[in-house]
């Protein structure tokens, strides 16, 4: 169906350009020649040559062509009929260029192209193959007004692939996946009644090993706690603006903390420092984490690539590579799937446990397994008024009783009752969405936690 073309070599009938030889000669290109240009060789091209051959036998042929065009002046039929006859034979193919005639095309049956583009487009499962070759890249608005004019017929709901070119469609593929894991943190194995109690016994043997010291900030020597709080809130809302996972932010503090125990760090570059946490964070938990250049991006551009690039391997570097490790949040899943928790004592938990990140000094005295432990009760507290606050299961599955919990759940609710006096209002805003149920605008029931 396609068109064949002959085309002539030009290599061999015009030279390069100059400004392409000034611009290989300051860029420093070199031919194996000590960085002089040489024209370039020329290879024998049989078209080329057949073409000289056919102008020499032209110009050989000029002089009979000459004789020939003028007709003899005799009258006699036998003389005319022999001058035709050598006119005819003269003017053969070999005398005139092949170049000279125009390429030859293949016969193109344009009812057989009408088939194909209508079979494509009855056929076609994208959203952007539509209509005629001519009009075969509309955009979705196009098909939608398409469809309501009945224009096309209406496609069936489909679940998209990860591969789809179609940027507007790939964008809304990946808003439903992060939002659906989001809105269901707890992984599927910790629904395996077989191994779901094993799996929480191993994450809080693993929770006391990766643990930043407690007292590292009072050893800085030019940050405070007050930066390392308007560090975490910019954090939360970087994740908010990528709509990465609340593992990520929680991996990306765990990170900070534990470089920060080891490294004097001067305030001009405790941003970088969390900038490149959490973009190693997003490369260990999200599916499609955000590119280096989105990074550059969020801090206006007052780091590159390269400085982001050197802190990334700096802190892999400090955690020597160790860098999965449980969080408070890992534990909130597990122990609401394992009890069957609803889902509003699940995100009032992630609430205040978001919350005690910004509480740096008194945050890392604590293992995540505790701080999990102590949001559910506080949580249970002000969600389940009927319930129980620690119930016998809930002991017996993480190994905690209430009064074992007694210093995180004063540390939490002493977080959650100056909340509202907050400077610092990222983690209030996310957690006031209906997708979260509204647990921010929960208050305070009583003035100290009822044991």
């Amino acid at each position: 169906m396609a068109t064949i073309r002959i085309h002539e070599d030009q290599e061999n009938q015009r030279r390069e350009p100059l400004r392409v030889k000034k611009m290989q000669n300051a860029m420093g290109i070199s031919n194996g020649n000590g960085g002089k240009q040489q024209q370039p060789q020329k290879r024998a091209v049989l078209g080329q040559i057949q073409a000289n051959v056919l102008d020499n036998n032209v110009q050989a042929f000029k002089p009979k062509l000459q004789s020939l065009a003028t007709e003899p002046a005799t009258t006699s039929n036998q003389d005319k009929e022999n001058w035709q006859q050598n006119l005819k034979k003269s003017i053969v193919n070999p005398i005139i260029p092949i170049a000279k005639f125009e390429a030859f095309k293949v016969y193109e049956d344009k009812e057989a192209l009408a088939r194909v583009d209508a079979y494509l487009t009855s056929k076609s499962t994208s959203q952007v193959y539509k209509g005629i070759s001519n009009e075969r890249f509309s955009n979705k608005t196009e098909i939608e007004k398409m469809e309501h004019q009945e224009l096309v017929p209406k496609e069936k709901p489909r679940t998209p692939s990860p591969m789809s070119v179609d940027k507007n469609y790939e964008n809304e593929f990946m808003d439903t996946m992060r939002s659906s894991q989001q809105t269901q943190e707890g992984d599927e194995y910790f629904k395996m009644d077989e191994y779901s109690q094993d799996i929480y016994w191993y994450l809080h043997q693993l929770e006391k090993n990766n643990r930043a010291k407690s007292g590292y900030i009072n050893k800085q020597p030019d940050i405070s706690a007050s930066m390392r709080s308007i560090l975490v809130d910019w954090l939360v809302e970087v994740a908010e603006e990528y709509k990465l996972q609340t593992e990520t932010l929680y991996l990306t503090v765990n990170f900070v903390d534990r470089f920060l125990s080891y490294m004097s760090v001067v305030k001009a570059k405790l941003q970088l420092v969390g900038t490149a946490a959490m973009f190693l964070a997003a490369k260990l938990e999200e599916i499609y984490p955000p590119e280096i250049g989105e990074f550059v991006y969020i801090t206006d551009d007052t780091y590159t690539k390269g400085q982001i690039i050197r802190m990334e391997h700096l802190i892999v570097k400090v955690l020597h590579c160790d860098l999965a490790c449980p969080t408070p949040l890992s534990f909130i899943n597990l122990i609401s799937t394992i009890n069957n928790l609803e889902d509003k004592q699940k995100y009032f938990a992630m609430f205040l446990c978001e919350l005690s990140l910004l509480e740096g000094e008194n945050f890392l005295e604590f293992v995540p397994s505790e701080l999990a432990c102590a949001a559910l009760a506080i949580g249970r507290l002000h969600t389940v008024p009927t319930a129980s606050v620690w119930s016998q299961e809930l002991q017996r599955t993480t190994g905690y009783k209430l009064q074992d919990l007694e210093d995180p759940i004063n540390f939490l609710y002493s977080v959650f009752k100056a909340a509202p006096a907050l400077q610092q209002r990222s983690i209030q805003d996310k957690y006031k969405s209906q997708k979260y149920m509204n647990v921010s605008e929960m208050k305070p029931k009583y003035e100290q936690f009822p044991f």
